[in-house]
């Protein structure tokens, strides 16, 4: 028998090969350049990871100028799954409003609209754990974690493209499913803040659910909805007013940090390893022992994490004190010492910062 010849390398994709929207294949590789581990080695048992099924066939979906309906909602598949691999890593895959608002409208007027809902119910069924260091577990309740926002906005955009196809089952559907995805995030807020000792799942659950409620208001976008909209502002006496409550925490103490470190992006080698996943403020010791510790790093990238960190603490000043004295700091510091202009400007630059802010505070 003849031996087989290797395959040929497939064309690139174009820009807006997929109906005007990124290839397939490109955005399954943009997850795989943030989250190279779901392509390599064994995932938890727990939870489904079917998003990394999704991308892994992902180039079994030909691009194409006009997709069909059917093929949209393959798309709209690929696409959940790309920002739910993507959306707690460093670097995001730039398809949200996809999945809240334009694939949905595109589908009103065909049959898909069901198969699309039935894929982001399917969302709740999905493990963020392999992809995600921003999850607080709640003792009765479960996981709640911004991806659980990422949901809500997801089911928000098909409930408004349901209302405006005048499909009311549709509609209940999904309006029950995001009442009830508050109700329990509201319950677990609350019965965090009531249990001693719990004051740090206070404060990441103050920013997750803070963060999820603005997702809704995003799902929504202009279609007013006085169960679901503004909870983080106005109308507390929903959900008890946990998001009331939440925001309010979050604004007063957590505001500095957000949820997103755009800074760390430019830190390549932070993208290796799931343990080097960031999680949500307050306290990163953990985080920073971690990554100060990991063997996986050259000289060179211990250097550029480091920069990166600073250049974190010049636009967040808040944090520049807190990483300046840790003990993950020195030992990047030493690390890096074989480097020593990179490094001796980093120490000046955050010693520098940090002297400001105590005379500040004195």
């Amino acid at each position: 028998m003849p031996e087989s010849l290797p395959l040929a390398p497939r064309a690139p994709e174009g820009r807006g090969a997929f109906g005007g929207f990124i290839g397939p294949r490109t955005l399954a590789q943009a997850v795989r350049n943030t989250a190279p581990w779901l392509w390599t080695g064994d995932l938890p048992a727990s939870g489904s990871t079917e998003y990394v099924a999704i991308l892994r066939a992902a180039e079994r979906l030909e691009p194409s100028a006009q997709p069909t309906a059917r093929e949209r909602t393959e798309y709209f598949a690929l696409c959940l799954a790309a920002h739910f691999a993507s959306v707690a890593t460093y670097v995001p895959t730039d398809v949200d409003t996809k999945i809240r608002r334009a694939l949905w409208q595109d589908a009103k007027g065909t049959d898909e609209l069901p198969g699309m809902r039935a894929l982001a119910l399917g969302l709740a069924r999905w493990d963020p754990s392999p992809v995600s260091a921003r999850i607080v577990r709640v003792e009765g309740v479960g996981a709640v974690s911004g991806h659980d926002g990422e949901r809500l906005a997801v089911l928000c955009g098909g409930l408004v493209a349901c209302r405006e196809a005048r499909d009311a089952a549709g509609s209940a559907e999904l309006e029950e499913a995001i009442d009830a995805e508050l109700r329990r995030e509201a319950r677990a807020f609350d019965e965090t803040a009531r249990r001693e000792g719990a004051e740090l799942d206070v404060l990441r659950l103050a920013s997750v659910l803070t963060h999820n409620a603005g997702d809704v208001l995003q799902g929504l976008g202009a279609s007013p909805d006085p169960r679901f909209a503004d909870l983080a502002r106005a109308g507390f006496e929903r959900y008890g007013g946990a998001f009331g409550r939440a925001a309010a925490l979050y604004r007063d103490s957590l505001a500095a940090d957000g949820h997103r470190n755009y800074p760390l992006r430019k830190a390549r080698a932070l993208r290796r390893d799931p343990a080097l996943l960031l999680p949500i403020a307050p306290f990163f010791d953990a985080w920073g022992e971690t990554v100060a510790r990991f063997a996986g790093f050259c000289d060179a990238e211990r250097a550029e994490v480091v920069s990166a960190l600073v250049e974190g603490c010049r636009k967040i000043p808040a944090r520049s004190r807190t990483i300046a004295r840790s003990p993950a700091w020195s030992a990047h510091s030493r690390a890096v010492s074989r480097r020593p202009s990179s490094a001796n400007t980093i120490r000046r630059r955050c010693a520098a910062s940090s002297e400001a802010q105590t005379s500040a505070g004195a």
